[in-house]
């Protein structure tokens, strides 16, 4: 209900890799909702870039392109959907800061491996717990579903997939919200500055 239906939907995933969920999504939306859709794969590989278009093309899959690029340095006027698979560490960030600027309606996010605040969190009060480094994982996917509540998104955290295949199977759901209201943000934003000032980070997605 989020997604436009009245143009083309533009759709672009960050961090493709060999692109399983870019060729589904292009296929569910394309060929069994017979809906107008644009995919971007984006990923730092020449070889995956060449792989998969070499694909598309075969497939005829007129809509679906790749390109090579890193997440950080992407520009593109809009996106009404956004999402990433295991993008690692920052590249997380760096999609969901390029989403929010594009004012996205849908941001569905895997993260990967969380290394940027392993070294940064302190707290005297949690080190016992601390000390045991994959507790440290969540207080990144916290802050960012925070600072995602700040600008104006519902959030959901989400088990997609079973511990039995991934450890990493946390997905961020984010779905703007119109009628959120100011104070819902700000609220979201002064939580967002406590737990970041208390645990003495300085986390990439501050830059929201």
């Amino acid at each position: 209900a989020a997604l436009p239906t009245n143009r083309t939907l533009r759709i672009i995933d960050f961090g493709c890799g060999k692109a399983y969920l870019t060729f589904a999504l292009y296929y569910y939306l394309k060929i069994l909702k017979e809906r107008d859709v644009e995919i971007i794969g984006l990923d730092l590989k020449e070889d995956v870039i060449q792989f998969c278009s070499k694909i598309a093309e075969d497939l005829q899959y007129d809509g679906l392109q790749f390109l090579r690029g890193d997440i950080a340095d992407y520009t593109a006027d809009y996106a009404d959907m956004v999402v990433t698979l295991h993008a690692c560490d920052t590249a997380t960030d760096y999609a969901l800061i390029n989403a929010v600027s594009w004012n996205t309606k849908v941001i569905l996010s895997v993260p990967c491996c969380q290394h940027e605040l392993f070294s940064q969190i302190k707290s005297e009060v949690h080190q016992p717990m601390l000390k045991h480094g994959i507790l440290k994982d969540r207080l990144t996917d916290g802050l960012r579903g925070l600072k995602l509540e700040a600008c104006g998104y519902d959030v959901a955290m989400i088990e997609f997939t079973s511990l039995a295949h991934t450890a990493r199977n946390i997905m961020i759901k984010a779905v703007k919200n119109a009628n959120a209201g100011s104070s819902r943000a700000e609220r979201a934003q002064r939580q967002y500055e406590a737990l970041r000032d208390f645990y003495h980070v300085n986390p990439t997605i501050d830059q929201l």
